[in-house]
C-alpha cells in the first residue's frame, strides 16, 4: 500500500530541514506521537535505530525506525517496523527559491499478516488522511515558529 503527500512550506529549506530533523519537534506534528528513544547509532544519521511510540485507539504502538539515507536539506529515508508491518518512507525536500520549500512524503507499507494485506485497500484512505494531516501540521508549526 502506497501513500504520497506533498506540501509547500513558506520557509527556506534549511529551516524546514532543521525542524524536521529535530526529534524534539515530533510531538508538534505527528498524530498520536508519545515518545522517541535512540536505540543505537548517532541520532539522525544513516544506520541509526530509534524507538517511536504512538498512541493509537487508546493503545501504545511501538515502531522501530532505521535511517537508510540522509542528505541534509534534500532527503530523509528510512523504515518504520512493527510486528505487523514495515513502512518504507522517502521524504524529499526541494528548495523552490524565495524562501519556499516543497516537501514530499512517499510511504509504502507492507503488512505481514494476510488479514491486513486483504484489508489494506480499505485502510489506505485512513493512512493517506493521517499523512496529509501530519504534513499540514508540520507546515503550520514551521511557518508559525511553534
Amino acid at each position: 500500500m502506497k501513500v504520497f503527500s506533498k506540501v509547500i512550506i513558506n520557509k527556506p529549506v534549511e529551516e524546514v530541514w532543521a525542524f524536521f530533523d529535530n526529534p524534539d519537534n515530533l510531538s508538534k506534528w505527528l498524530t498520536g506521537f508519545v515518545s522517541f528513544e535512540n536505540i543505537s547509532g548517532l541520532p539522525g544519521q544513516v544506520g541509526t535505530k530509534s524507538k517511536h511510540i504512538y498512541e493509537n485507539n487508546g493503545k501504545n504502538l511501538e515502531l522501530i525506525e532505521l535511517i537508510t539515507s540522509r542528505i541534509e536539506n534534500k532527503e530523509f529515508k528510512g523504515t518504520l517496523s512493527h510486528k505487523m508491518m514495515v513502512s518504507t518512507m522517502d521524504n524529499q525536500f526541494k528548495d523552490l527559491g524565495n524562501g519556499r520549500t516543497e516537501l514530499t512524503a512517499d510511504v509504502e507499507t507492507k503488512f505481514k499478516s494476510l488479514v491486513f494485506q486483504i484489508l489494506s485497500p480499505i485502510m489506505k484512505r485512513n493512512f493517506q488522511k493521517r499523512q496529509d494531516e501530519d504534513l499540514r501540521r508540520l507546515k503550520y508549526a514551521i511557518e508559525n515558529d511553534i
